[in-house]
């Protein structure tokens, strides 16, 4: 029993001085490692004030090469930055920077089109007449009455005609065959009263005598300025 614990301790100091020596060994070398690059970067003729940042950049790295400090000699991966789009943003390689992407004018709002006026929808024609607007104090009347006074001088005997299918020119032609009213004179003279249809507004009146003296005409128009028309042959 007492030389198993003999043994197991002097085991345990074996194992303390190897420790030992590491730690002195590896602090001997990182003193030799500092030296060497504070002799070279003198050579190189690096200002003084700046040295010991650079020694403590090389210390740092040779320990991260050397596991720093129970990582397991495993450094994490680098992450990878991803640039962000801020939508819209053009450098264009001039410095100057494009915020928002957009332009004045797209701000803008789009002057409204004029509403065009309405149009009044024209009245159409009419077509019969259920369609036809008459005023209230007109009478709606197809004839008028035409008063026939006939007073020749002369006394001679007569035939009295009134037509509507005539010409008249250089020489007067009448159709007797169209005529409203015919009647004999008596002592020269005739009273009568007729129907004209609306659309005979011209008529020629004739008196043949029987003598065989030429004929005289006289022709009426009708006159839409007096209430009762008259036809009046002297």
């Amino acid at each position: 029993m007492n030389k198993l614990t003999h043994k197991i301790a002097a085991q345990t100091k074996n194992n303390a001085t190897a420790a030992n020596y590491h730690s002195e060994q590896s602090a001997a070398e990182q003193d030799e490692h500092k030296q060497t690059w504070f002799d070279f970067l003198q050579r190189k003729g690096t200002p003084m004030n700046i040295l010991p940042s650079l020694l403590a950049i090389s210390v740092i790295s040779l320990l991260s090469a050397c596991g720093g400090g129970g990582g397991g000699g495993e450094s994490p991966a680098p992450v990878a930055n991803t640039p962000t789009s801020t939508g819209g943003t053009d450098t264009g390689g001039t410095g100057d920077t494009d915020t928002g992407g957009t332009d004045e004018g797209d701000d803008q709002t789009p002057p409204e089109e004029p509403t065009p006026p309405e149009e009044e929808e024209p009245t159409p024609d009419p077509t019969s007449l259920d369609d036809l607007v008459v005023d209230a104090d007109f009478e709606m009347q197809a004839v008028f009455e035409l008063e026939v006074q006939v007073a020749l001088t002369n006394g001679k005997r007569g035939y009295f005609s009134l037509c509507d299918d005539f010409t008249q020119g250089a020489n007067i032609t009448v159709n007797y065959e169209s005529c409203l009213l015919r009647g004999p004179l008596d002592n020269g003279q005739l009273n009568d009263t007729l129907k004209v249809a609306n659309h005979q507004a011209s008529l020629m009146a004739v008196v043949w005598f029987y003598d065989g003296s030429e004929p005289q005409y006289q022709s009426w128009q009708y006159d839409n300025q007096v209430e009762q028309q008259q036809l009046t042959f002297n």
